[in-house]
């Protein structure tokens, strides 16, 4: 069989576009796998692949070091999982928005990579972390301060 036996202008042009990265700014996507692993100094760490809706697919980090409780609790907000939520095998499928900057160069190229999270919405209600803030803190502003009768108020102002 030649090289080129199967090389027509409609095989070309229905072949897919190659590699798909995620573009810089913001990406809506889901979370596709996470594993627990070890990273190359041997703290242990969370590797989070994002899929977006063209099948491209970004890995996030997180180690164990002194910003594993915010990325965490970011990634938690973000693609509303339960706070807490320790069963990562619960955590596919789960939406949000992963935004991305331009990475270090490597091998000639650069790699686009996670900068941040952020939730698919701003309204707080669609939440589950927020929500549960949002209301506890509405409770404190109903409270109506205890009413003072005029009688048990003593004014021991001299003047």
């Amino acid at each position: 069989m030649n090289f080129w036996d199967d090389v027509t202008v409609q095989a070309v042009m229905n072949a897919p576009e190659g590699f798909n990265e995620f573009k810089i700014g913001e990406n809506v996507a889901r979370i596709k796998v996470v594993n627990e692993t070890s990273s190359k100094s041997g703290n242990r760490m969370l590797v989070i692949t994002f899929q977006n809706e063209e099948d491209a697919e970004i890995n996030h980090y997180i180690v164990n070091d002194e910003y594993k409780m915010q990325k965490l609790k970011q990634l938690y907000i973000c693609f509303n999982i339960p706070i807490g939520n320790t069963e990562i095998e619960t955590w596919r499928d789960h939406k949000g928005i992963v935004v991305c900057k331009a990475g270090e160069p490597y091998n000639g190229k650069v790699y686009n990579k996670v900068s941040f999270l952020r939730p698919l919405t701003n309204d707080p209600k669609k939440m589950n972390y927020s929500v549960k803030v949002i209301e506890s803190q509405q409770e404190q502003y109903n409270e109506k301060p205890p009413a003072h009768n005029a009688i048990d108020f003593i004014d021991d102002i001299p003047f």
